[in-house]
């Protein structure tokens, strides 16, 4: 049961009490996905912060709908840092998988120029002791 704040001290911010369920719903809804809370007080789960917000006026209702693009919702600090982490993770995989390929074409290169046109050219012209048999003669 709702016992800070009250329901009788929540109802004059909304026109009716099904407007007021569905506000607190909607911003305890941002709340547990990460939104930033608008006041320092601490408070014992999502909906009593979103119903302290309401009450101290930092949410209101709006009427109408709106697009979803068309709002956003702030992070809090833990998430932005989250979300930065994953996104270095995804850079360095990146970087990791293009060095990883880098290396194997360099090695795939070493590996054709190593012996292959030596042994071409001793196949092609065998090797022969001119001066050898200049001497004997």
């Amino acid at each position: 049961m709702l016992t800070d704040p009250t329901l009788e001290q929540l109802l004059p911010k909304a026109s009716c009490a099904y407007e007021l369920a569905v506000l607190v719903s909607k911003r305890a809804s941002q709340i547990v996905d990460g939104a930033q809370p608008m006041i320092p007080d601490q408070a014992d789960n999502a909906v009593s912060l979103a119903c302290k917000e309401i009450l101290e006026d930092k949410v209101i209702g709006v009427k109408g709908t709106l697009p979803k693009d068309s709002y956003t919702v702030p992070l809090t600090r833990e998430a932005r840092l989250a979300i930065e982490a994953e996104r270095k993770a995804k850079e360095q995989k990146e970087m990791f998988r293009r060095d990883a390929q880098a290396a194997d074409m360099v090695y795939a290169e070493q590996l054709q120029s190593e012996n292959p046109a030596e042994d071409i050219v001793s196949e092609v012209l065998p090797e022969t002791n001119d001066e050898a048999q200049t001497v004997e003669e």
